[in-house]
C-alpha cells in the first residue's frame, strides 16, 4: 500500500472531529499532491537522494526513497545512488544540504539568491513541498514544547506528511497533544498506528514509555495486545511490564492504593529472583512489611543484604526484625550503620530500646552494651537511657538506674517514665530528698507518681541473677585514655576513699562530690563521675571549680564523647597545662572515632588541630598517613610511612608496602 493513502487515512482518522482547520481539507481520502506529484511520466527531483547517498546517511537515503514513491507511482531509486553519470547542481545541493541541516530559513534564502543570479532557475516542487513539510514539522514542535496543544493537532491534520514511522516524534507529540486535549481515544490511535506500522525496535519501546507517562494500565492494556517476540523470544515490552509492575507496588507504598495487581507482583517476584537486582529485592521488601508479612519482608531483605550489603538493606531487614520482636538481630545488623543518617539512628536507638526492655532482661554481652551505651550519650536519647535504667534496676544496679534515670530526665525534662525510673531507685536508694522532689514536680501530672509510697504502692523488685554474669552497663562503657588523678586537696583525702555505695550528689558538699567524682574514676565508672564533677563546679572555691572542669572533661573522653568534654573544659578556668593536655586527648579521641567511621578527612582536621598542643608519635603519625591513602594521596602517605619506618616502627612498614603498590597502579593507568 502506497504510505500517502495510509498517513491519509490515519490523518483523516486522527482529526475528523479535532480541529475546524479539517473542514476545509478535501473530502478526499488521499490529500492533495504537490503540483509535479501527480504523473509517473514527470522528471523526479533525484537531487536530495542522490546528497544524502553520497553523505553515507542511510536513514536520510531510506526516508527520500519512500518519499519519493508516495509522490511518483511507479517510480523506482537507481540502482547506483552514486554514480558519476549524474551531475547534480552544487547550488542544489547546498539548499539540500540546508533542507538536510533543518536550516529551512537559510534553504529559502539561498533559493531566491539563486533566482536573483538564474531569473530562468525555478526549484523542483519537491524541494518546495519538502521545505513546506520540514517547515510544518518545527512549527508542530515549537507549538508541542510550548504546551499549545490545538496548534499541535492543527498542524498535523494539515501535514499528513509529517505523521510518518520516519518522523516519529512528530507522531509521539501528536498523541500528547490529543491526550492533553482530552482526546485520549484518538491519542490512543497514534501510539497504535506507530506499534502496527512502526519495525523499528527501539521507537516501538520508546513509544510505549512515552504511553506509560500519559496512559493509565487499561489503556496501556490496549497497546501491549500489539507486542511482538523479540530475537531471544521474550515480549519486546518486558521490561516495560517489570516498570509498571515497580510502579504498582510503589503506589502502593506511597498511600496511592491499597495493594498491588497480583500479576504485577508475581511479575517483579519472579525477575528479582532471576537478577537479585537489589532495589527490585529491597522494593518486594518493603511491599511485604506494607501488607503485614514481615517473614517474607525479612526474607527480601535478607536476599537485598547478600546482593548489596549496606545501609539501605540493613534498614529494611531491621524493620522487619522489629516487626517481629526481634530487637537482639535488629540491633546487631543496625550497628555498623547507626551513625550513618539521623533515621538510622533513631531506627538502631528503638531497637536497643526494645532489647533492653525484653522479658525476661536478657544478660547481654559487654560489645552489645558498649554500643548501646555509646549511642545513647552520643544522641542524648532519654527513651534508652530509661531502659538502660530499667535494665541496670534489674539487675540489683539501683545507683547505675538512677544515674541513668537522672540523666533522661536531664535530656527530655518532660519524659514522665523517666522520672517514675528515678523515683523508684531514689526510694530504692533510701534517697528521700530526691523522692520528696520528684513528688513535689509531677504529682499533679501523674498519678502514679503522687500515689507512690501510698495505699501500698510497691515498687518493680529487681530480677535476681546470677553474680557471674551480672552485668554493669555503665562500667562497659570503653575506656578511651585513662588520666592519672590529680591531687585536689580537699574532701576525702585519696588513701581513704571508696565510693562503691551510691550517694546522691547533691548530698554532698562540693568539695566532698569532687574527692568522690576521682574516686569514681579510679573505679573506671565515667559516667557516675560526670554527675559528681557537676556538683563540685557548683562550689564558691576557683580551685575546685577548675579541678572539677578539668576532671568532667577527662570523665566524657573516656565515654568517647570529646564534643562534651570540650563543652566541659570552658566551664571553668583553667591552667595552660591542663588546657593543652585536655585538647591532646580530646583531638586524639577525635582523630581516632573519625579514622573507625572512615571519615578521613575528619580524622586529618583532628591531627592538624592535636598538632597545635602536641607533636605526633609514631602511631599517630601512621593513622595520618592510612588517612591520606584511604583518600588516595599515596605520594602523600608513602612518605610519611617512610619516615616512620626508618625509625623501625613495624606498623608502618606495610602501610609502606600499600603505598607503593598504590602508586605503582596509579602510574600504570596515567596516559
Amino acid at each position: 500500500m502506497i504510505k500517502a493513502l495510509r498517513l491519509a487515512t490515519l490523518s483523516l482518522a486522527f482529526f475528523a472531529l479535532a480541529t475546524a482547520t479539517q473542514a476545509q481539507q478535501q473530502p478526499a481520502q488521499t490529500p492533495a499532491a504537490p503540483p509535479a506529484a501527480q504523473s509517473s511520466q514527470q522528471k523526479v527531483d533525484e537531487t536530495a537522494l542522490r546528497y544524502f547517498a553520497r553523505q553515507g546517511d542511510q536513514k536520510r537515503v531510506d526516508a527520500e526513497i519512500a518519499r519519493l514513491k508516495a509522490l511518483y507511482p511507479g517510480w523506482e531509486p537507481p540502482a547506483n545512488l552514486l554514480a558519476n553519470d549524474y551531475v547534480p547542481d552544487p547550488d542544489i545541493e547546498k539548499i539540500w544540504d540546508l533542507y538536510g541541516k533543518g536550516e529551512y530559513a537559510a534553504a529559502r534564502a539561498a533559493i531566491a539568491t539563486k533566482q536573483a543570479a538564474d531569473p530562468a532557475f525555478t526549484p523542483s516542487a519537491d524541494l518546495l513541498h519538502s521545505l513546506d513539510v520540514g517547515e510544518a514539522g518545527m512549527r508542530l514542535r515549537n507549538a508541542s514544547d510550548a504546551s499549545q496543544y490545538e496548534t499541535v493537532v492543527s498542524i498535523a491534520a494539515n501535514t499528513p506528511e509529517l505523521l510518518t514511522c520516519e518522523s516519529v516524534d512528530s507522531l509521539w507529540r501528536v498523541a500528547e497533544a490529543l491526550i492533553k486535549t482530552e482526546r485520549t481515544s484518538r491519542g490512543l490511535d497514534a501510539y497504535k498506528y506507530v506499534l502496527t506500522n512502526c519495525t523499528d525496535p527501539q521507537i516501538r519501546l520508546a513509544t510505549m514509555q512515552k504511553a506509560m507517562a500519559l496512559l493509565d494500565r487499561t489503556q496501556l492494556d490496549t497497546l501491549f495486545a500489539l507486542e511482538r517476540a523479540g530475537t531471544d523470544g521474550a515480549g519486546e515490552f518486558a521490561s516495560i511490564r517489570l516498570s509498571l509492575a515497580r510502579n504498582a507496588l510503589a503506589d502502593v507504598l506511597t498511600g496511592k492504593s491499597s495493594s498491588a495487581g497480583e500479576e504485577d507482583v508475581r511479575l517483579l517476584d519472579s525477575s528479582a529472583r532471576q537478577t537479585k537486582a537489589p532495589d527490585d529485592l529491597r522494593l518486594l521488601g518493603w511491599y511485604a512489611l506494607n501488607q503485614k508479612r514481615p517473614a517474607d519482608a525479612q526474607q527480601w531483605f535478607e536476599m537485598a543484604t547478600a546482593a548489596d550489603p549496606g545501609q539501605l538493606s540493613a534498614h529494611g531487614l531491621a524493620v522487619a526484625l522489629l516487626d517481629q520482636k526481634q530487637p537482639g538481630q535488629a540491633e546487631a545488623i543496625l550497628a555498623d550503620y547507626r551513625t550513618a543518617s539521623p533515621e538510622l539512628t533513631t531506627l538502631y536507638l528503638t531497637a536497643a530500646a526494645s532489647l533492653l526492655s525484653q522479658e525476661p532482661r536478657p544478660q547481654l554481652e559487654a560489645a552489645v552494651l558498649n554500643r548501646v551505651v555509646a549511642a545513647t550519650m552520643e544522641a542524648r536519647n532519654a527513651n534508652t537511657a530509661q531502659e538502660l535504667g530499667w535494665y541496670a534496676y534489674a539487675f540489683s544496679q539501683p545507683q547505675t538506674a538512677a544515674q541513668w534515670f537522672r540523666l533522661a530526665t536531664t535530656w527530655d525534662p518532660q519524659d514522665e517514665p523517666s522520672a517514675y525510673g528515678l523515683l523508684v531507685t531514689s526510694d530504692a536508694l533510701k534517697d528521700a530528698e530526691t523522692v520528696r522532689a520528684i513528688k513535689s514536680q509531677w504529682s499533679a501530672r501523674s498519678a502514679r507518681i503522687a500515689s507512690f509510697g501510698q495505699r501500698g504502692e510497691v515498687a518493680p523488685t529487681p530480677a535476681p541473677v546470677a553474680p557471674a554474669r551480672n552485668p554493669e552497663p555503665a562500667a562497659t562503657m570503653a575506656v578511651v585514655q585513662p588520666q592519672p588523678t590529680p591531687n585536689t586537696g580537699g574532701g576525702t583525702g585519696s588513701g581513704s576513699r571508696s565510693c562503691s555505695t551510691y550517694v546522691p550528689p547533691a548530698s554532698l558538699s562540693p568539695a566532698g562530690a569532687l574527692a568522690r567524682a576521682w574516686c569514681l574514676m579510679d573505679l573506671n565508672r565515667p559516667s557516675d563521675a560526670v554527675a559528681n564533677f557537676a556538683r563540685a563546679l557548683n562550689s564558691s572555691s576557683e580551685k575546685t571549680r577548675s579541678d572539677a572542669a578539668y576532671g568532667q572533661s577527662l570523665a566524657y573522653i573516656r565515654l568517647g564523647l570529646p564534643s562534651d568534654a570540650m563543652v566541659a573544659s570552658s566551664s571553668a578556668p583553667l591552667s595552660q597545662a591542663r588546657i593543652n593536655e585536655l585538647q591532646v586527648a580530646i583531638h586524639t579521641r577525635a582523630a581516632l572515632a573519625a579514622y573507625e567511621i572512615g571519615d578521613y578527612r575528619n580524622a586529618l582536621r583532628a591531627l592538624d588541630e592535636r598538632s597545635r598542643y602536641a607533636p605526633e608519635q609514631n602511631d599517630l603519625l601512621v593513622l595520618r598517613a592510612w588517612s591520606y591513602y584511604h583518600l588516595r594521596r599515596y605520594r602523600e602517605a608513602d612518605q610519611i610511612f617512610t619516615a616512620v619506618a626508618a625509625t623501625g616502627f613495624q606498623d608502618a612498614i606495610a602501610g609502606q608496602a600499600a603505598a607503593r603498590d598504590a602508586l605503582r597502579i596509579q602510574a600504570s593507568r596515567e596516559p
